[in-house]
């Protein structure tokens, strides 16, 4: 049995204020304004686990597929041992000859 722990990032869109700046006599210069700060963060963790890498690395494609058309939501391995494992299968022909299932899913494409 193999598992692995995902991070899940989410955009927590935040609003944030601009620095204000002032001069040396404290004249006010610039700043002061409020803007959505996109950065994404850590918000939770999923373990995930399969018989083999293969089926973990499966679960792992489809549950960020799943997000596709989120912005700045996804998932990310916690441990880089597993996402340079990640990258490999990318890269291996089992991947390729399942790609096009993973992505769609069995839907019908014309």
């Amino acid at each position: 049995m193999c598992k692995a722990v995902l991070n899940y990032w989410d955009r927590l869109r935040k609003t944030k204020q601009y620095p204000i700046k002032y001069d040396e006599n404290g004249n006010y210069l610039s700043g002061g304004g409020y803007y959505e700060d996109q950065t994404s963060e850590i918000v939770s963790q999923k373990t995930v686990s399969g018989g083999s890498e293969i089926e973990v690395f499966e679960q792992f494609y489809k549950l960020n597929n799943s997000l596709r058309y989120c912005n700045g939501s996804y998932y990310k391995f916690a441990e880089k041992e597993w996402e340079e494992k990640y990258k490999e299968w990318l890269k291996s022909p089992d991947y390729k000859s399942k790609s096009f299932n993973l992505f769609y899913g069995g839907g019908i494409v014309d």
